[in-house]
C-alpha cells in the first residue's frame, strides 16, 4: 500500500474524533475522495479504514463536482431554477449516503460540492483543502470508475501540485497512477 509522507498541517481533525487512531497531537493524513455516485465512496473509505488500522490518523473530504453553470452573453453565470432544483436534492442525498458510510466506519469527514470542470476542480479542491492524497476508484467494468482510472487519473497525476493521486481497489489497497 502507498501512503504519502505526512506534513505538519495547521488544520487537524479533532483528537477526540470517534475512531481516530494514533497519539494526541499526531498529524492527520488528509484524503480527498471525489464522488460521482454514493457507491464510489467504498473504495476510498476502505483505503482510509486500512490506514486507520495501521495507526495512521485520517480525515476525509468528500467532493462532488457539478457542471459549471452556463454563461449568458454578458459573461455572468445563468442558472435555471429547474436545473438547480432537480440537481440539489439528488446530490445532497448522495453525499448524505456517502457520509453515513464513513460515519459507520468511524472516519472523520467533511463534504464539499463544487461547480466547475472536473479535472481543475479536483486539483483546486485538493489544494484548497490541504489534502495529501486524492483517492480514486481503481478500474472496474462500468463507465465512471473507468473514466477516473483512465485519462482523468493520469491528467490529475500530471497536473497535481504536490498532492499524491492514488487508485484504490475494492479491498482498499492503493496504487499510484501511472503517469
Amino acid at each position: 500500500m502507498h501512503a504519502s509522507r505526512l506534513v505538519p498541517q495547521r488544520h487537524r481533525a479533532p483528537d477526540s474524533a470517534a475512531g481516530a487512531c494514533g497519539k494526541p497531537g499526531q498529524d492527520t493524513l488528509l484524503l480527498l475522495l471525489p464522488v460521482k455516485r454514493a457507491s464510489d465512496i467504498i473504495y476510498g473509505a476502505r483505503y482510509a479504514r486500512r490506514l486507520q488500522e495501521w495507526g495512521i490518523k485520517v480525515s476525509v473530504s468528500l467532493l462532488h463536482v457539478t457542471p459549471a453553470p452556463r454563461r449568458c452573453a454578458d459573461g455572468l453565470p445563468r442558472h435555471s431554477a429547474s436545473e438547480c432544483d432537480a440537481l440539489d436534492p439528488a446530490t445532497q442525498h448522495m453525499m448524505h449516503e456517502a457520509g453515513l458510510y464513513l460515519s459507520r466506519s468511524h472516519i472523520s469527514f467533511s463534504t464539499h460540492i463544487f461547480a466547475g470542470e472536473l479535472l481543475f476542480t479536483i486539483l483546486d479542491a485538493a489544494e484548497l483543502l490541504g489534502c495529501h492524497e486524492v483517492v480514486l476508484p481503481a478500474q472496474r467494468h462500468n463507465g465512471w470508475p473507468r473514466r477516473f482510472s483512465g485519462g482523468l487519473a493520469g491528467k490529475l497525476a500530471r497536473g497535481s501540485r504536490g498532492t499524491t493521486i492514488l487508485l484504490a481497489n475494492h479491498e482498499g489497497v492503493s496504487s499510484p497512477v501511472p503517469v
